[in-house]
């Protein structure tokens, strides 16, 4: 956590011992290794436990909201459980328990997606670590794709009586609707994460229907990063003279090179929609994008065909979506986090889905959507760990979902930057645009950041004068026109049909690792063997090695590739090395020569000038074989020391030739010399 997000005046022993918070709250914040609190955390635990009051906290993600009120909430339940004790009663008296079972329901935490309940119930698990049996957690889940099994997992949890309960507003109604959740009576807290979406007009129902369940004395949280309108009306309605905190900072205030930590650079790039993939394939490939990174689409199709184009160029990715089931959407997200692969790409059917229903009504069109998971959405709370940069392939269609977008980078204090990828001769790009900028912080010329919380009863406040963000990029497609032909080239792999049978083999292995489906499988192993065959013969697109590396004759001037991919060679040990440099003379030709000696080309001139034969025999006998002449052996033992092939002709071998340059071995003068005194004693 950066410390321009930590409140460095002070600790969480600090702070728990002036608020008087549980001990055991303390000691699980100490095993998290939590020593300073937020800004968000120092200002809104002490009013929300000191003086019990409502809040509307309104700061930038990763700042700590999850925390802020999640130690409210455990320490009004263990406050309580500690006076009934007391007391000498239970959990519950025995009039609620005559009331039926769920009343005992202290607190009510709404989250807009299933990601998000699973994110907040980890929280609430971490902070519970020494009072686990005391405090008890349920998780609801709603929406259509709930089946009965899930149901009665459900209310099995609620027979337990839970003290906290982590909802969606489908999840929570469907309960409250059927009788098995009773929030009239015991409920002394409710918490509304990420606000600006649970109180849009996509769950107007819902919310209308919880707030009827709701007692009316009840301490409100509304936690979110904007502020709507339609939060602006809605609060009225949740909270009571709320205290309402704000982080006031300029997101846009530093210089790049400043280094400020949290500083959040927002670009946007005007080009045709047909070169997106090349702008994309040259900032990974050339690592003008390094660490991990978030591609926001808006269609799942749109999803897939980006999966599928980085693939060809052995860019692993992974696509999260609405069609997916929950269990497998955790996953990809896990499998992330830790670092299996670095580039998810996402769709957000949550956020655009009220928005694009609108437009569609407007232009007369009939909706026709797969069924999806409605209380999907990636772009809202969700922790991404490590996200570097989050690139818009498509333009989000409202300002609110750019800002979430955005969030999901720059989180805890770390840099990073936002693309949005966008055509200016559209016109309704443009208008968006017109209004995300509209809805962004400046970026001040001044070139200085500020951190403040402030508790004010109005949403005032002026804009810093300075370039409006996202600000254009400098980039010009002119330079990277030479790999126009390879980006086409494989898009062109990229067909309809390839993208509707990538869908079609994640429903199929889905299937294949869904546990309910064992059964099945198992008293019809027919329809397991058909599946199976089916997803073997699945179209997948060829992948080309070659497409792995960008060739160097293609690199701009400037610009050099990005090779995170290559191993280091591991060092050899001294022994392998001896052992490598170790050459096996018996099959070398070279070395061991079994042919008859041919010694054509050793002659001396004889008196009369001509070349005569010398004898192949090395140990001379003092006379030549016709007994014409005796020849000196002086003159003999000479001309076999001036040899230099020794007879066997002249080797090609590099050892040799080496040995010869640098007089090792045979051509070591030594011995030489030793050979010579040898041949003298003849």
């Amino acid at each position: 956590m950066s410390t321009s997000l930590l409140d460095t005046s002070t600790t969480f022993p600090t702070l728990c011992t002036t608020l008087g918070i549980d001990s055991r709250i303390r000691k699980s914040l100490s095993r998290l290794n939590y020593t300073h609190p937020t800004l968000v955390q120092s200002k809104s635990i002490p009013i929300a436990i000191g003086s019990g009051r409502d809040l509307l906290v309104r700061a930038r993600t990763g700042s700590g909201k999850t925390l802020a009120y999640c130690i409210p909430v455990l320490q009004k339940v263990l406050s309580y459980k500690l006076l009934a004790e007391e007391r000498g009663v239970q959990n519950d008296d025995n009039e609620e328990e005559d009331k039926g079972e769920g009343t005992a329901v202290k607190a009510v935490i709404l989250v807009p997606t299933r990601e998000l309940c699973t994110q907040v119930s980890a929280v609430l698990q971490d902070l519970t670590y020494y009072c686990a049996e005391h405090v008890k957690v349920a998780v609801l889940l709603g929406g259509k794709r709930s089946n009965s099994a899930s149901v009665q997992q459900q209310e099995a949890m609620l027979r337990d009586r839970p003290d906290v309960v982590v909802a969606t507003p489908g999840g929570l109604v469907d309960h409250v609707k059927g009788g098995r959740l009773d929030l009239k009576r015991s409920v002394e807290m409710l918490v509304v994460d990420e606000a600006d979406l649970i109180l849009s007009f996509g769950y107007s129902n819902d919310i209308t229907e919880i707030m009827k369940s709701l007692p009316k004395t009840c301490q409100g949280f509304l936690m979110s990063a904007t502020l709507s309108p339609e939060l602006n009306k809605l609060k009225h309605v949740v909270l009571h003279s709320p205290a309402v905190l704000k982080l006031e900072e300029d997101e846009g205030g530093v210089d790049a090179s400043g280094g400020a930590d949290g500083y959040l650079m927002q670009y946007y790039l005007d080009l045709p929609s047909k070169d997106k993939f090349l702008v994309m394939y040259v900032f990974l490939k050339l690592g003008l994008l390094k660490g991990k990174g978030l591609f926001f689409v808006n269609t799942i199709d749109g999803g897939y065909r980006l999966k599928l184009f980085l693939e060809q160029f052995h860019i692993r990715s992974a696509v999260l979506n609405a069609e997916l089931p929950l269990r497998s959407r955790l996953n990809i997200i896990e499998h992330f986090n830790v670092g299996n692969f670095d580039y998810l790409i996402a769709t957000d059917d949550a956020t655009d889905m009220t928005s694009q229903s609108a437009k569609d009504e407007k232009k007369g069109k009939s909706s026709k959507r797969r069924k999806h998971d409605g209380e999907y959405g990636v772009s809202r709370g969700l922790d991404f760990r490590g996200v570097s940069f989050v690139v818009n392939v498509d333009l989000p269609s409202t300002p609110e979902s750019y800002t979430h977008r955005i969030g999901r980078t720059a989180r805890g204090g770390a840099n990073g930057v936002a693309l949005t990828l966008l055509d200016s001769t559209n016109r309704e790009e443009a208008e968006m645009l017109v209004e995300i900028q509209a809805s962004q912080p400046a970026k001040s010329s001044s070139g200085l950041a500020s951190d403040e919380l402030k508790e004010a009863d109005g949403e005032g406040g002026a804009v810093p004068l300075g370039q409006r963000q996202p600000c254009p990029l400098d980039f010009d497609l002119k330079e990277v026109e030479g790999f126009r032909y390879r980006v086409e080239d494989v898009s062109r792999a990229v067909t309809r049909v390839a993208v509707r049978e990538t869908r079609a083999a994640e429903v199929k292995a889905e299937i294949l690792n869904s546990e309910r489906l064992q059964s099945h499988f198992q008293e019809n192993p027919a329809d397991l063997q058909l599946l199976q065959h089916d997803r073997q013969a699945t179209h997948i697109s060829r992948v080309q090695e070659h497409l792995k590396h960008v060739p160097k004759y293609m690199l701009p001037r400037g610009m050099e590739v990005a090779d995170v991919s290559r191993k280091k060679r591991k060092k050899k040990t001294r022994s392998q090395r001896m052992a490598s440099r170790a050459r096996n003379k018996d099959n070398d030709p070279l070395q061991n020569f079994d042919g008859d000696v041919n010694m054509d080309g050793l002659a001396e001139a004889n008196e009369d000038g001509d070349e005569e034969d010398i004898e192949e025999d090395k140990f001379f006998d003092g006379v030549d074989e016709d007994n014409d002449a005796e020849v000196s052996k002086d003159v003999k033992n000479q001309a076999f020391l001036d040899m230099e092939d020794e007879g066997y002709g002249k080797s090609t071998a590099g050892r040799n030739a080496w040995k010869m340059k640098h007089g090792k071995g045979k051509f070591n003068k030594k011995r030489m010399q030793e050979k010579h005194d040898r041949l003298n004693k003849w």
